[in-house]
């Protein structure tokens, strides 16, 4: 991709990168009320969502919806200034939020919640806006009807399948498993569509990103106890790193820190610097502490890490790294964001709402 194509998009990355929170901002908020929370955001990038909110509805939902819509318009607004194969990509990309919506409304039909309050927990996006979600949980009596219910778009179909298995076993997870292997199938095909640095840049963000939940299924599900065999189901082995082999690998290790030291191996062999800077923070983390949240903690501030090293390795050129880091970096953003909100609003010390920032070290 020639680099004058993203001479429109660069600016516009750039100047929203600015407007990021910084950290020990972010440290601060955490110690403020839910009023002084509001307050001191209306004067960032979050003002025009912000400002959208009642006063008698403000509460940790409504600001979660308002960091959300925020995100999307960002993404929306650099998705309109690039080149046509990255625009693709970020479309692509932005599937992940539809389906965590399908899995909001499958969530909330399983524990027999009513309209209104199942609607709390969805945060309308794309296709999945809150009117149709509203239609979704209105027209189905169970969690097999979603099916139907949404089959006028792709997730009907990925679901029709494993909706039987449901029905017969209960086993919920496999539900979200078929949803993420479809999305996360999609966005690795799009990277396919990119060429030269490009693609390789974002095989080594997205695939990070791919492979990272793949090492939080398999120490989740070793510390439940699940068979071998089970776990292969709940992955999603699509990036260049770490195939079926490795994976089958680290599942097959004596115990979890076996499993994480034989995929830094393989890391290691496939000298893919970024996965083993990875992989090694993870067995710090958990010969420091074997905590399963822990290790999930070390996981996304490594990611972190990587798109910030990512800024400092692209942003004199113009490629797709800048992108894909900074999109990283502002959905870490409103992760600690959420975080923040929900332990005001939960009456969560300080102290603990700031231990599950995942901001830079």
């Amino acid at each position: 991709m020639s680099a004058w194509k993203y001479k429109r998009v660069m600016p516009k990355v750039i100047v929203a990168k600015l407007r990021l929170i910084e950290p020990r901002d972010m440290v601060d908020l955490a110690g403020r009320s839910l009023h002084d929370v509001c307050s001191m955001l209306a004067k960032t990038s979050y003002q025009a969502e912000i400002s959208e909110i009642p006063a008698r509805q403000l509460d940790s939902a409504s600001l979660e919806r308002a960091f959300l819509k925020n995100f999307m318009r960002t993404c929306k607004e650099i998705m309109k200034h690039s080149p046509k194969s990255i625009s693709f990509l970020l479309s692509t990309i932005l599937m992940k939020f539809e389906a965590n919506n399908v899995k909001a409304v499958l969530r909330a039909k399983k524990a027999e919640l009513g309209v209104d309050e199942a609607l709390r927990y969805v945060i309308p996006v794309g296709r999945l806006d809150e009117a149709r979600c509203r239609k979704i949980l209105e027209s189905s009596k169970s969690v097999t009807d979603m099916g139907e219910s949404l089959s006028d778009l792709e997730y009907g179909p990925v679901l029709k399948g494993v909706l039987v298995e449901y029905e017969e076993t209960g086993v919920f997870p496999l539900l979200e498993v078929a949803l993420d292997k479809y999305v996360y199938g999609r966005i690795w095909r799009a990277t396919g569509k990119l060429k030269g640095l490009d693609k390789k840049i974002a095989r080594t963000v997205l695939g990070m990103e791919i492979d990272s939940i793949n090492v939080k299924v398999i120490l989740r599900c070793r510390a439940l106890g699940i068979n071998e065999d089970q776990i292969g189901r709940y992955l999603m082995p699509v990036s260049e790193v770490f195939g079926e082999k490795e994976l089958e690998d680290a599942i097959r290790a004596a115990d979890a820190k076996s499993s994480i030291e034989s995929l830094r191996a393989e890391a290691k062999l496939a000298m893919a610097r970024d996965y083993r800077y990875l992989l090694t923070d993870i067995l710090k983390g958990y010969e420091a502490s074997p905590s399963l949240s822990r290790l999930e903690m070390v996981l996304d501030r490594g990611l972190l890490k990587t798109s910030l090293r990512m800024l400092k390795r692209y942003t004199p050129f113009f490629n797709i790294g800048l992108i894909l880091a900074f999109l990283n970096l502002k959905l870490f953003e409103v992760k600690n964001l959420r975080a923040i909100t929900r332990g005001v609003e939960g009456q969560i010390p300080p102290d603990k709402i700031r231990n599950l920032l995942i901001l830079p070290e």
